[in-house]
């Protein structure tokens, strides 16, 4: 059942690299161009999630991110003092974080090109849901008054890529994770077993049916999903601190001395 993960070499230089959202690189532009052809091939990231800041006229700061950061300072103060949006946003923190520890997992243990037995497809299966039930969770109706999360919601642009990504887990969570969709299910049709028993007389039972289970990411879909989860958690948690400053008298609060040696 398909799965190809990376081995541990190139995961530590690489993927936590990717995971951090910036790769330091030289100012030179094979380098950079070199580094965006293995990752377009390896992980089939597009052209629009490179992104290159310069630092100074020989060096500068690059990496991937799939959208570019919102502009804090333009979202306006309605949206800033909105307390069902504080409250979702604090609940993302942990959704987003289930999301990437899921996807850690994966990296770790699933060989997409490997063969495994049924238990161990069923807990890579495991993985994959809460990857993509928790990545999903912000964007669901959810009890308590608190509004669902929506990329325009953090003043986000998805471009036609970064959105086709996130419907199709959309799509997955509603129809494979969390719902069972009879037309995405893929499984054999039962069997009745017809025999007899030691007297003569006839009997039937249901055979199960036998289901494709396995895992339903590939490789590159894992890291492009990765890319994304993070890159959201980023936002999510920079809007937090832009939209704290106006909840100051309902949040617990402590006292810091950062000039205090002994704290």
């Amino acid at each position: 059942m398909g799965a190809r993960f990376a081995p541990a070499e190139r995961s530590a230089t690489i993927g936590s690299g990717i995971s951090r959202g910036g790769i330091w690189m030289s100012d030179g532009n094979e380098a950079k161009e070199a580094y965006q052809a293995h990752l377009k091939h390896q992980y089939g990231f597009p052209d629009e999630w490179f992104y290159y800041e310069r630092i100074d006229e020989h060096s500068g700061s690059g990496g991937v991110r799939a959208f570019d950061p919102p502009q804090l300072d333009r979202v306006p103060e309605y949206l800033l003092k909105n307390w069902g949006l504080f409250k979702r946003l604090i609940l993302s923190v942990r959704d987003l974080s289930h999301a990437g520890s899921a996807i850690a997992f994966i990296e770790e243990e699933v060989d997409h090109e490997g063969r495994y037995p049924l238990a161990t497809l069923r807990k890579f299966i495991c993985y994959e849901t809460t990857l993509i039930v928790s990545y999903c969770r912000p964007f669901s109706e959810s009890k308590g008054g608190i509004p669902s999360l929506s990329y325009g919601a953090l003043g986000i642009k998805l471009s036609p890529f970064t959105r086709a990504l996130h419907d199709d887990l959309i799509i997955k969570r509603n129809t494979l994770f969390a719902h069972s969709d009879a037309s995405q299910v893929e499984y054999g049709a039962p069997v009745v077993m017809k025999s007899r028993n030691w007297a003569g007389e006839s009997f039937t039972c249901l055979n199960p049916p036998r289901f494709n289970e396995g895992v339903m990411l590939d490789y590159q879909r894992v890291q492009q999903a990765k890319v994304l989860n993070t890159s959201l958690l980023d936002a999510v948690r920079a809007r937090l601190q832009a939209m704290h400053v106006h909840f100051l008298d309902v949040l617990p609060s402590m006292d810091m001395d950062l000039h205090d040696p002994a704290r």
